[in-house]
């Protein structure tokens, strides 16, 4: 231990021993002065205790992934895709992002390829019963035939 550290713990417990007598002085209160300065003392004790104990150099918190996240040859899209339908098939109830990404995907190639939106009416022909149909109702579970059905669908639009 370094010295230097214990003469600035004896200052630190010094002044605050005269701070806590002045202050216990100016309220009327009359405090026992050898239980004052051994209460001050062992209260330095234990924050020296304390900050002795912590490391000198703080940790490194560098995290480096023993696999990537994405499958190599995958790009983020992909499996961001591939993630949303492995929760649609596994989750407990159905939900709205698998016919959402479908839906997107749906809207992105009527709109580069035909230059209509999947609201417009000429849509729903170009979408196909099963797919619309998909796209319109609400949330439901999709076997994985009618996700590839869907997905090829909109790869033939």
């Amino acid at each position: 231990m370094n010295p230097q550290r214990w003469w600035w713990r004896v200052a630190v417990a010094a002044v605050l021993f005269a701070v806590l007598a002045v202050v216990f002085a100016r309220v009327d209160f009359e405090p026992d002065f050898l239980r004052l300065a051994l209460l001050v003392g062992l209260g330095v004790a234990l924050v020296g205790l304390v900050l002795d104990s912590l490391p000198e150099v703080a940790p490194l918190w560098e995290v480096h992934a023993v696999r990537p996240a994405t499958p190599s040859g995958q790009d983020h899209r992909t499996s961001l895709n591939l993630r949303i339908i492995e929760g649609h098939l596994t989750g407990r109830t159905p939900d709205a992002a698998l016919r959402d990404r479908l839906a997107a995907l749906a809207d992105q190639v009527l709109r580069v390829r035909h230059d209509v939106g999947r609201d417009d009416p000429s849509a729903a022909d170009l979408l196909g019963p099963e797919l619309h149909r998909v796209l319109t109702e609400p949330p439901r579970r999709l076997s994985r035939a009618e996700i590839e059905r869907c997905v090829r669908r909109i790869e033939e639009l």
